[in-house]
């Protein structure tokens, strides 16, 4: 039984990446912490939680009404990326980027992917990010946001970017 759930779990996302539909994931990395991304760990830099990308925000879905928004702007002249929640977030509701980058140094990563989080709201209406990394035109240099909220618990998670 266990090998047809997970048959058909593939062709579900095969087919749900074949058709451009954000992913829903069952589970999320078993070590990944905020501290993988904090205090300038692994190329990751803090800002404020109030921060806003360009207008132009290269991924986003929503989830009830929590809106979360893959965010690029500009620092010491560099592209940056970060994942953000806003809208009508409730406490336990939570926000997270992957970063991957096939190819590259990864900063002693034990692997080319690493999840920025995950962050976690702890009151109502709170808009949080997570901390931002410089992106590249190379196109194995790649983020998406990704989160769930309190109230299912649900991973889902934008197209990569």
């Amino acid at each position: 039984m266990r090998l047809f759930r997970s048959t058909l779990a593939t062709a579900a996302a095969l087919c749900a990446v074949a058709t451009g539909v954000v992913l829903t994931q069952p589970a999320q990395p078993a070590q990944a912490a905020a501290s993988d991304c904090e205090g300038g760990a692994r190329g990751f830099r803090d800002h404020p939680d109030n921060a806003e990308g360009d207008t132009g925000k290269p991924r986003s879905f929503n989830l009830g009404n929590a809106r979360f928004t893959l965010e690029k702007g500009v620092y010491v002249g560099q592209q940056i990326a970060f994942g953000k929640i806003s809208g009508e977030t409730r406490p336990g509701d939570k926000v997270w980027m992957d970063w991957r980058a096939d190819g590259w140094d990864h900063d002693n990563a034990v692997s080319p992917w690493l999840q920025c989080g995950p962050f976690t709201v702890r009151s109502a209406g709170q808009s949080l990010t997570t901390p931002f990394r410089r992106t590249s035109t190379d196109p194995q240099y790649q983020f998406r946001v990704c989160g769930s909220l309190i109230s299912d618990g649900r991973v889902t998670c934008s197209d990569w970017w």
